[in-house]
């Protein structure tokens, strides 16, 4: 089946031309012209950029950990959010549409990744090229589910590639990079590491408003009560004595990527064999404080049946429902939250949990149930 290349996309084939030519920094050649020049080079001649050079490589039968890459391939071009990128994009998306070996080409700015802005690179354009890379990506997968999908990081900046990288690594995508006199493209080796799933469940909610919006006032974000040390990790800045914070690019890599790629965990808990009325002990002195709806939710957790066991244990500060694991330490407890907005009731879950598999599968179900 054809391949689908995802390709992080720098200006150097521009630069190049505008030293050949003797062009100011900011003139550009015809697009057709340049396309019909990039024609008459061998693919591997260095004069057609990083990008052209190592799609060659990829297309012309070299084999990764995924096989050969097929072609005519599928080939989705990330360019930055300047005009070298906007033109850099025009003529690569063209000249590939010509090419047998590729089937569809499409250029994409990814918004904010713009070199002349610091600020906005780091934060708005790092994300963006996250979420856009994770989003073509699993398309790219729901189109067609069998289709080797793979990333070329050769072009774009450095920050830029890294981040390339870090969305592949977390979406078990293979990536490739061509080094300037290397033969052939070579592909990233995977890397030991991984993300806090039990962190992003908890956190969910704060997870999804910082990703949908951007950047959002701290004194909200902290009404949605975030884990304890959540705020360190977070962008953050004051602007006219207000606070803001947002999702670092890594947070952001570790939201898509969970949201994406569900665990492969297929092991639920054993059958309590109890009925849901003998499994809630509610504190009814308490209970009449609390937040509309706790009841209803108590009885629905008691209705889960793997749970054993449903408590409810003190008021939160907090607008939003969620699964609390900071602080839990028996594997076969759990805590949720419940809120009506304005304040929150925490219950404590006894479960049939014996293994760390089936505790995950537990977490992921409680957060699709209480979200």
């Amino acid at each position: 089946m054809p391949a689908y290349v995802l390709t992080t996309v720098g200006t150097s084939l521009l630069s190049g031309l505008r030293r050949r030519d003797g062009m100011a920094g900011e003139e550009f050649p015809d697009v057709l012209q340049t396309i019909g020049f990039l024609k008459q080079q061998a693919p591997q001649d260095r004069q057609c950029g990083a990008e052209i050079n190592s799609l060659w490589h990829l297309l012309d039968g070299q084999r990764l950990s995924l096989g050969a890459v097929t072609p005519p391939a599928c080939v989705d071009l990330l360019v930055s959010d300047t005009a070298d990128g906007a033109w850099t994009g025009e003529v690569l998306s063209g000249y590939l549409r010509g090419l047998p070996q590729v089937r569809q080409a499409r250029s994409t700015t990814v918004t904010g990744l713009d070199d002349s802005d610091p600020r906005r690179f780091a934060n708005a354009g790092l994300r963006s090229l996250v979420k856009l890379s994770c989003r073509l990506l699993a398309q790219a997968q729901g189109e067609a589910p069998d289709r080797p999908r793979l990333i070329n990081a050769t072009g774009g900046f450095k920050a830029q590639i890294s981040f390339a990288v870090l969305v592949g690594q977390a979406l078990k995508v293979p990536v490739v990079y061509l080094f300037e006199k290397f033969p052939h493209c070579i592909e990233m080796p995977p890397m030991p590491v991984d993300f806090d799933r039990g962190l992003w469940i908890e956190n969910y909610g704060v997870f999804a408003v910082l990703s949908e919006e951007g950047v959002v006032r701290r004194s909200d974000v902290l009404r949605l009560a975030p884990a304890e040390g959540l705020m360190a990790l977070l962008d953050s800045e004051e602007v006219d004595g207000v606070g803001y914070v947002s999702l670092s690019p890594v947070l952001e890599v570790m939201h898509q990527a969970f949201g994406l790629c569900p665990p492969q965990v297929h092991e639920p808990p054993p059958d309590a064999g109890l009925e849901p009325e003998d499994k809630l002990h509610l504190n009814e002195a308490e209970m009449a404080g609390a937040p509309r709806g706790s009841r209803q939710q108590a009885s629905r957790l008691a209705g889960i049946p793997w749970v054993t066991r449903v408590e409810n244990i003190r008021f939160l500060n907090t607008a939003r429902s969620f699964v609390k694991v900071s602080g839990v330490s028996d594997r076969a407890e759990f805590r949720v939250v419940h809120s009506d907005g304005d304040m929150g009731l925490e219950f404590r879950l006894r479960t049939t949990c014996a293994t760390d598999g089936q505790r995950q599968w537990c977490l992921d179900q409680l957060r699709d149930a209480v979200g």
